[in-house]
């Protein structure tokens, strides 16, 4: 069972990040210190708030129960903070800071993970974090958002505008997934809306992947990743920027993707006799083969073939992969079980849960695009320390104590709104470490 300090997330080292995002207001007019204001954001998600207009009407105010416990999660002197912030002025803040610098705070995070060895223990192969690549819909409007919407035309010949963002998340066997690098798939040639819509070149999936990879790269140069694709990117530019940064991938891969490959896969099959295995899950009964160092455009890769027999309806299903780690018999289980399938987490415990968990993630949170970036890496942030939460042996027997871990987000913000908490013992918590250990099954 591994551990992790959460504390290192929530000491003072989190808010010693958040004050070196550059304050764009004029001194000697700023009423709420940065970090506040960046907490708001947060604790509108933390709690599941649904809405930016609930911060001010179940925190907004002076009650001095709800400020005691912002002034403990700044770091904060309780009388520094007179009153709690409306949800108007954080979003006038959002409006004006560099998205960059919040995304950095997000990475800091993983990286703090990563430095405690929290994660070790869902390495691919031992070697490898598993980081999926998806995008999802954030919402869409009969009127233009903003000058970057993405445009569509309905079935009845309307024009609908609508965003998109490409996620990059690190997921676990157990069930966790965490946003590490965000890239919004938006159209950023505006000259070009004096055009029809048909010549208008839209922004599309694999051009934010573009411009997402040197972000990745950036924030974790060192890192031994396998990326996790659908078989959208089963194309030469996306192994050629994989090939570049020296990250192993797993594609969910259709024979019709590339042709020419699947017909390889299948005249190399009879020749490789040996790369036959059977397997057993909990499931299904797999019937696993593979051909290996197919050449596609300077790229070695390698395909994997499993034939699934459910246990229970006695269906068979097929499942293929193209990769670029080798298979052999002692790491093709892992390669087909172990990555491939692993990334519908993206899907199921990542943008599933944030639309539909209480997150609102297709709210729109501000008409400002500026801000509506902050707040979606606000709803990152708050995704990442719930799913901690909820995973780590102090809410263990939640189910019991609550009914739900549904059910624990609305007493978190009752305890938050109706518990004193003596500020003279707030020092206190952050004097010594303490360990949160979570269920890696």
């Amino acid at each position: 069972m591994p551990s992790t300090k959460l504390w290192g997330i929530f000491s003072p080292q989190f808010n010693d990040w958040l004050d070196t995002i550059d304050d764009p207001r004029q001194e000697g007019k700023i009423l709420y210190p940065s970090k506040v204001l960046i907490w708001m954001g947060i604790l509108l998600f933390l709690l599941k708030l649904g809405s930016r207009r609930q911060i001010t009407w179940l925190l907004g105010g002076n009650d001095k129960t709800v400020l005691s416990h912002i002034a403990m999660l700044t770091k904060m002197d309780l009388s520094q903070l007179s009153s709690i912030p409306c949800d108007d002025t954080v979003d006038d803040f959002f409006s004006e800071i560099v998205v960059e610098q919040l995304q950095h705070i997000l990475q800091l995070m993983i990286h703090k993970l990563i430095r405690n060895r929290t994660l070790e223990y869902a390495r691919l192969l031992g070697e490898y974090y598993m980081i999926a690549i998806d995008a999802t819909g954030l919402f869409h409007r009969h009127q233009r958002h903003c000058p970057h919407c993405l445009e569509k035309k309905s079935s009845s010949g309307e024009i609908l505008y609508f965003h998109h963002v490409l996620e990059a998340k690190l997921i676990t066997e157990n069930g966790m997934a965490f946003s590490i690098a965000s890239e919004h798939i938006e159209n950023v040639d505006t000259d070009n809306f004096s055009l029809s819509n048909e010549k208008q070149k839209q922004d599309c999936e694999l051009n934010a992947f573009k411009r997402l990879a040197p972000k990745i790269k950036a924030a974790f140069p060192q890192l031994r990743i396998c990326l996790l694709f659908d078989s959208l990117y089963a194309a030469a530019p996306v192994m050629d920027i994989c090939k570049q940064n020296g990250w192993a991938y797993n594609i969910c891969y259709k024979e019709g993707s590339i042709p020419s490959v699947y017909q390889e896969f299948e005249n190399l099959l009879p020749l490789q006799t040996e790369n036959r295995i059977s397997n057993e899950t909990k499931d299904a009964h797999q019937k696993i083969s593979w051909a290996t160092d197919i050449d596609y455009q300077k790229h070695s890769i390698h395909i994997i073939r499993s034939f699934d027999t459910s246990k229970q309806l006695n269906e068979q299903k097929t499942f293929l992969y193209l990769t670029n780690i080798k298979p052999t018999k002692t790491n093709v289980c892992s390669l087909a079980n172990g990555a491939g399938r692993q990334r519908w987490k993206i899907e199921n415990q990542g943008f599933n849960m944030q639309k539909n968990g209480g997150y609102n993630l297709e709210h729109v949170y501000s008409e400002n695009e500026n801000a509506a970036k902050c707040f979606y890496l606000c709803l990152q942030i708050a995704h990442m320390l719930n799913q901690l939460i909820e995973k780590g042996s102090l809410i263990s027997n939640a189910g019991k104590k609550y009914g739900s871990l549904k059910n624990l987000t609305r007493h978190l913000l009752d305890a938050i709104r109706f518990i004193t908490i003596e500020y003279s013992d707030i020092p206190q918590l952050f004097n010594y470490p303490f360990q949160i250990r979570f269920n890696s099954s």
